[in-house]
């Protein structure tokens, strides 16, 4: 089982399908993903300039890489999808808030996600461009779980009971946020203050629902833009459904 963000997710599902044939099993739940700037200057994608650089996992090919393309796309036009993605260079999420905290190197900017955007913006020094909830026009799954066909259908136990085991671990994080922040910390072996990880599970922007949400626009663009080959038409299409009655979108 593997898991990767919801643009990586595509493409291997794209080159693997008729072959391996990768599919997502579930989604690891909903959190917005923040483009933040220690640059005054910047308020929207068009303030950024030739001078800017933007920390992402990957260039080009990251889940925060196909949310920047996706607003360039929706502010600049569609043909100007990359007209961001020359400021982009590939950083890891904690030297990228290290840098835009500090002010002390090119990289003023960092597409991220929880617990580094949030410690970004508390430190007063970062403000907030964009949400990917922005971009999408709501909630969306940005992390999901994958496996082969083959895997799924010689492991029909394994894979059913860590399906069943996804569910429960949301169902217990809802029903008591606190000790699920003391645990994560504890588990994690963290130097983060639980109630910041509390504080990020009980934003109203946070879900921990195993049902893909608001994936295949991102899908559909993708398509367009040339980055994969193979046209999906539903949600289900990317994932194993595994009950009829199985909800996403």
């Amino acid at each position: 089982v593997g898991s990767a963000g919801l643009g990586p997710l595509f493409t291997l599902w794209d080159r693997t399908h008729g072959r391996q044939n990768v599919k997502a099993v579930a989604s690891l739940g909903a959190f917005p993903n923040y483009l933040v700037t220690n640059n005054p200057q910047v308020k929207t994608l068009a303030d950024f300039t030739a001078k800017d650089r933007i920390a992402v996992p990957a260039v080009n090919v990251s889940v925060q890489s196909r949310f920047l393309q996706y607003a360039a796309a929706q502010d600049f036009g569609e043909k100007n999808w990359n007209r961001l993605d020359p400021l982009t260079v590939a950083v890891p999420h904690p030297d990228a808030t290290a840098a835009v905290i500090s002010g002390g190197t090119e990289i003023n900017s960092h597409f991220a996600n929880p617990p580094f955007q949030e410690q970004e913006l508390a430190s007063g020094k970062v403000h907030k461009v964009l949400s990917s909830y922005d971009v999408l026009g709501g909630a969306v799954s940005p992390n999901l779980v994958f496996v082969t066909e083959k895997f799924r259908r010689d492991n029909p136990k394994t894979y059913k009971a860590f399906r069943e085991a996804l569910v429960e671990a949301g169902q217990i994080i809802e029903k008591d946020k606190a000790a699920a922040a003391r645990t994560y910390v504890k588990v994690e072996n963290s130097r983060l203050d639980p109630a910041l990880i509390q504080q990020i599970i009980e934003s109203p922007e946070v879900n921990f629902d195993t049902a893909p949400q608001n994936t295949l626009k991102l899908a559909e663009f993708m398509y367009r833009i040339g980055a994969i080959r193979n046209q999906p038409s539903s949600w289900q299409d990317y994932f194993f459904v595994d009950t009829p009655d199985q909800k996403g979108s």
